[in-house]
């Protein structure tokens, strides 16, 4: 297998959100966005993976290893093998890759995070970079662009943390700020064994949770200038998606322990065909 397509089997399969966020991008920039979340993949599907906290941290030290080969000219996997063209092409820093490599490795001596404030610490390392990196593929010429592609990692990260819960759960991991499970009386054990979500308090503690995405999306537009809007039309496609995801969670009342939602293929397709078309406009993305 040849590693763009390694790549894109790892990242951007037919169907999944990305695949239709990239879709309508010029090759060059597809295949550097997708080798970029590719290594996220990588990295973060680390946790998952390994159960031994020694082999997860041996995995990693590859991994920090690898990446001073690619940017010393000699990468040998498959992500990296394709990452070599888009450093030099678009500039990405080699700290910025290590930074997300770090940010997994405080992520393995833990189950939950003690606060909100840790857990967007969390976010912002491992998709804050990944999305600051994939800013600087699509291009822009106003530098508040810089943030608004950080609240867009974080928007995502919270996002892809509540659709998962059961998933997590089920591995022994809770990607929510234990302070709040005591604040709104929510059991821990109610979250790891699969428990009730339709309790008052674990309700609104899913619920507050997807308006901190929602926030964060809100935040990340606010900040985008209208300029780069075409440029970026890859992260305001995400952007539709994420809100359109979040709503569609809201409406069948935070199933999230019970099943994980999901955009059908088609409705995806549309709202990426919308959404580029009318950033083709200068105008901010719909969602439903």
């Amino acid at each position: 297998m040849d590693p763009a397509t390694y790549c894109q089997n790892r990242a951007t399969q037919q169907g999944t959100s990305l695949y239709y966020s990239l879709l309508f991008l010029p090759e060059p920039q597809r295949r550097a966005a997708t080798a970029l979340y590719a290594y996220q993949k990588e990295i973060v599907g680390i946790v998952a993976e390994c159960s031994d906290l020694g082999v997860a941290q041996t995995k990693l030290q590859w991994w920090q290893e690898e990446i001073t080969r690619l940017f010393t000219g000699h990468p040998r996997h498959p992500v990296t093998q394709s990452l070599a063209t888009p450093i030099r092409s678009y500039h990405l820093p080699q700290q910025s890759f290590l930074e997300v490599i770090e940010g997994v490795s405080s992520d393995l001596g833990q189950w939950t995070y003690p606060s909100f404030q840790t857990l967007i610490s969390y976010c912002q390392q491992v998709a804050g970079i990944i999305s600051s990196m994939a800013a600087e593929i699509y291009g822009y010429q106003d530098p508040k662009t810089r943030q608004y592609a950080k609240n867009l990692g974080v928007a995502l990260q919270l996002t892809h943390i509540l659709r998962n819960i059961r998933q997590d759960a089920a591995q022994g991991r809770i990607y929510l700020p234990r302070e709040e499970f005591t604040r709104f009386k929510v059991p821990v054990e109610d979250i790891l064994s699969g428990g009730s979500d339709n309790s008052q308090g674990m309700a609104t503690l899913l619920a507050q949770h997807a308006s901190r995405a929602r926030q964060y999306f809100h935040s990340a537009l606010a900040e985008l200038g209208q300029r780069d809007y075409y440029a970026q039309r890859a992260g305001l496609t995400q952007i539709a998606l994420g809100l359109s995801l979040l709503n569609a969670i809201e409406e069948e009342g935070y199933p999230v322990l019970k099943q994980r939602i999901s955009l059908t293929p088609l409705r995806k397709l549309w709202i990426a065909w919308r959404t580029s078309h009318r950033a083709r406009r200068g105008l901010a993305p719909q969602y439903q």
